[in-house]
């Protein structure tokens, strides 16, 4: 193979990439994250140091639950880069998951008061809300996920887990009401759906389940 012949064999194609990394984006925003792994392999055989591309593959990872798998895919990101927002937030939910809650609520509440990544931002207020409802810290969970809200108010997660955190303490009335707003929102969004589901449920005396 001649050397001009090597470079184009080893030239990245991160345009062609970034069409698959934008699809694997929409299917992690609405909960289909097995799918978007798919996509994300697709993306990274075209160019396997695309940053976003591996994060993102962290991401579809952790949230199937395959925690030690999602690790080193953001480890290895913030080993080339230690200012990667949105894989210090997703280390900081497999952290979660992991029962490691110290570095948890570390890289969280650093990565919640960054300006330069917005949606790493609002993921790391979201997860801070998870991690409150893990110590029971209820109204601090309120506080993270109503925020998360403000932030974005298409962000029917955020609407979901609120509701729970009501439920969680005792406050089923405004949990209704926060389920019904998400679900308004967007009633056809997986998020929308489940919060019409969590309605369903409490008129049953039964708790939503977390997803997150």
């Amino acid at each position: 193979m001649t050397p001009a012949r090597a470079r184009r064999v080893l030239r990245e194609d991160h345009l062609g990439a970034s069409t698959f990394v934008e699809k694997a984006w929409h299917m992690i925003a609405i909960g289909n994250f097995a799918d978007a792994e798919s996509v994300l392999i697709q993306a990274l055989s075209l160019a396997p140091s695309d940053s976003r591309g591996r994060s993102l593959l962290g991401w579809a990872r952790m949230r199937q639950g395959r925690l030690d798998e999602a690790e080193r895919v953001l480890i290895a990101l913030l080993s080339e880069n230690t200012l990667h927002a949105m894989a210090r937030v997703n280390l900081g939910y497999v952290c979660l998951k992991k029962g490691q809650l110290d570095r948890a609520a570390e890289l969280l509440v650093g990565s919640s008061r960054q300006s330069g990544d917005p949606k790493a931002a609002l993921y790391a207020i979201f997860y801070r809300g998870l991690l409150h409802v893990v110590e029971k810290d209820f109204n601090e969970a309120e506080y993270c996920f109503r925020k998360s809200i403000v932030l974005a108010p298409n962000f029917i997660e955020g609407y979901y887990e609120l509701g729970r955190a009501q439920v969680s303490s005792g406050k089923s009335d405004e949990a209704r009401a926060t389920w019904k707003d998400g679900n308004l929102a967007n009633r056809f969004n997986v998020w929308g759906k489940r919060c019409g589901d969590a309605i369903r449920m409490l008129d049953r005396g039964a708790i939503a389940p977390s997803f997150s």
